[in-house]
């Protein structure tokens, strides 16, 4: 081997070895180094709101329910059309202005007088504490017999205080209920979704003083709540829900003949008065 050549190859192997050096092995059996943990630092919650009240508020997950506050804002001039789907329903028109749904309403209240009860195992819903919410509209032509009306909701509540109990106007599709005391007042009760936006149409008699009850309906299932139109009868608690099918398609709800009262109510199979939270509710209607 000449000198030139065993120089260089005397070059490449320090050279190797150092190299080995910094990578933790030259010759020798020790380990290169575990990599250090990652640290991930802790990310600080945001601050409440300062604007939020604190009083009669439940935090359930990332939703905050609130009871009886004021809707700002509203108004009967609004014309709603889905925005993300503007050919699937015609141009509507309020005929109410927002009103706010309480999750506490029981509709068996729905037209009954001050101070009338209904005694559950544990406690009691009164009017007018749990009594429904009277829709009332700017226009009497809205409930018109045969009229169609449209329902546009918001909003998200809880029949209770524990953790993953909430949902929209749907309601629980897994969670399909009837009264436990089946019907009162001579109002026929449903099978829906618990936590669902529900409906009931009247005439001017107090319920229970009417002759006879109507035939009770039901939406225990997905199809069944997936109606295009629907007729209910006077006195027959109706699914109302977000208020769209399947397709996001508004539906028609015809108001019955004899009909002069409108009640929303929440879905519960009893005890309305612990439930939390609210929807914001606005019913439209095709304006000739």
């Amino acid at each position: 081997m000449s000198l030139f050549n065993f120089a260089v190859r005397f070059a490449r192997t320090i050279g190797l070895c150092l190299a080995g050096t910094l990578l933790g092995s030259c010759g020798t059996d020790r380990v290169n180094p575990a990599p250090p943990e990652e640290h991930i630092p802790e990310v600080e919650a945001p601050a409440e709101a300062s604007g939020v009240r604190s009083e009669d508020i439940s935090v359930l997950g990332s939703v905050v329910l609130e009871r009886n506050r004021p809707v700002e804002g509203s108004s009967d001039t609004i014309i709603y059309t889905p925005a993300e789907e503007p050919k699937k329903v015609p141009v509507l028109t309020n005929c109410t202005p927002q009103f706010q749904i309480n999750s506490a309403t029981n509709p068996f209240l729905a037209g009954m007088p001050n101070n009338t009860t209904i005694a559950y195992p544990n406690s009691s819903d009164r009017a007018p504490r749990n009594a429904p919410t009277q829709v009332m509209p700017t226009d009497t032509a809205c409930l018109q017999a045969g009229t169609a009306l449209y329902f546009k909701v918001d909003g998200r509540i809880t029949f209770d205080a524990q953790a993953g109990q909430e949902s929209n106007a749907d309601g629980i599709g897994a969670k399909v209920v009837k009264h436990t005391l089946g019907n009162v007042n001579k109002i026929a009760m449903t099978t829906a979704p618990i936590n669902s936006l529900i409906g009931i149409f009247l005439d001017a008699a107090v319920p229970s003083q009417k002759p006879s009850m109507p035939a009770s309906l039901d939406f225990g299932t997905a199809e069944k709540r997936n109606f295009k139109t629907l007729a209910p009868a006077l006195g027959q608690i109706f699914f109302i829900g977000d208020g769209k099918d399947s397709s996001g398609t508004m539906q028609a709800f015809v108001v019955p003949q004899g009909a002069t009262r409108l009640y929303v109510a929440i879905m519960d199979e009893y005890e309305w008065n612990n439930n939390v939270g609210r929807f914001t509710v606005t019913t439209s209607w095709l304006k000739p």
